[in-house]
C-alpha cells in the first residue's frame, strides 16, 4: 500500500503546481508547432519541430525539479527518475498527437498540408510518410527524447546537485556509507558531481567538432589561431570543452572511488 501511495502522489505531482503550467505550456507549444509544421514543406522553420521537443522540455524540467525541492528523500528520486522517464514525456507528447489527429480528420487542413507540398515539388518535409505515419511518430519521437533529455540530466544536473544539498539522499545504501562521516559528504560530491561533468563532456564532444584526445593540443593551437583572426569555432570550442570536462570528471569520480575503497578497508 506504501508503495500504491508514493506512486499516486508522485503522478499528482507531475500534474500539479509549477509542473502543470510547465506541461500546459508545452502542450500549447506542440500543438503551435503542428500546425506551423503542416504549411512548412520545406521544413525551413524550426517551429515544426516543437511538438517533439516540448516533451522533452516538460520531462527534463520534472528531472530538474526534484532537485530544487527544499526536502527529499532516497525513495522519491527512484520513483521521480522512472516517472520523468516514462510518464512524463508521454503527457506531453499524448496530447499533442492527439491534437494533431483531430486536426487532420478536417479536409481544409489535409488540403493545406497537400498545397504546401505543391509548392515544394511535391514534397513535404514533416508529412512525407503520410498522415498515418506521422500521427505514429510524432508522440513516439516526444516520448523518446523526452525520455532522453529527464535521464540526462538526472545524471547531469539533478543527482550533482542533490549530491552538494542533500548528500545522504543519493549516497544511502552505497558503499559511500563505508566513507567516514567527516568525508561522506565530499566523497558523495566527487562521485555525483565527476559523473554529471563527465556526462557533460560527453555531450559536448559528441557535438562538437574533434577527433581523439591525442589530438587535443593541435586542436587548441588551431582553435587559438583562428580567433586571432576573429573567427570562433563554435563546434571547435564545444569538443574542446567537452574534452576537458571528460578528463576533469573522471578524475573526481577517481578520487572519489578511491576514498569508497579506503573506507570499506578501514571498515574491513
Amino acid at each position: 500500500m506504501a508503495d500504491a501511495r508514493q506512486w499516486r502522489a508522485e503522478l499528482r505531482s507531475l500534474t500539479t503546481g509549477v509542473n502543470l503550467v510547465v506541461l500546459v505550456v508545452a502542450v500549447a507549444v506542440g500543438v503551435w508547432g503542428v500546425f506551423d509544421g503542416m504549411t512548412d514543406a520545406g521544413g525551413d522553420r524550426f517551429a515544426g519541430s516543437l511538438s517533439t521537443v516540448v516533451p522533452s522540455v516538460y520531462a527534463g524540467w520534472c528531472m530538474l525539479e526534484l532537485a530544487l525541492r527544499r526536502r527529499t528523500s532516497t525513495v522519491s528520486v527512484t520513483t521521480r527518475l522512472a516517472s520523468a522517464c516514462l510518464i512524463a514525456p508521454a503527457l506531453a507528447a499524448v496530447p499533442i498527437g492527439v491534437v494533431q489527429a483531430i486536426a487532420v480528420i478536417f479536409p481544409g487542413i489535409r488540403e493545406v498540408i497537400e498545397a504546401a507540398a505543391e509548392h515544394n515539388g511535391g514534397s513535404h518535409y514533416y508529412w512525407a510518410e503520410g498522415i498515418g505515419a506521422q500521427l505514429f511518430l510524432v508522440p513516439l519521437a516526444g516520448w523518446m527524447t523526452g525520455s532522453a533529455v529527464a535521464l540526462g540530466v538526472c545524471l547531469i544536473l539533478t543527482l550533482p546537485i542533490l549530491s552538494l544539498r542533500a548528500p545522504d539522499t543519493v549516497s544511502s545504501g552505497s558503499h559511500i556509507e563505508a566513507v567516514a562521516a567527516e568525508k561522506r559528504e565530499p566523497t558523495t560530491a566527487f562521485v555525483f558531481c565527476g559523473l554529471g561533468v563527465t556526462m557533460l563532456g560527453i555531450v559536448l564532444w559528441l557535438f562538437g567538432d574533434g577527433g581523439s584526445v591525442a589530438e587535443f593540443p593541435e586542436d587548441l593551437g588551431r582553435f587559438i589561431q583562428t580567433l586571432s583572426f576573429g573567427y570562433f569555432d563554435w563546434h571547435g570550442a564545444m569538443w574542446l570543452i567537452g574534452v576537458v570536462l571528460v578528463v576533469a570528471g573522471v578524475l573526481a569520480m577517481a578520487w572519489g572511488c578511491v576514498l569508497v575503497m579506503a573506507g570499506r578497508r578501514r571498515r574491513g
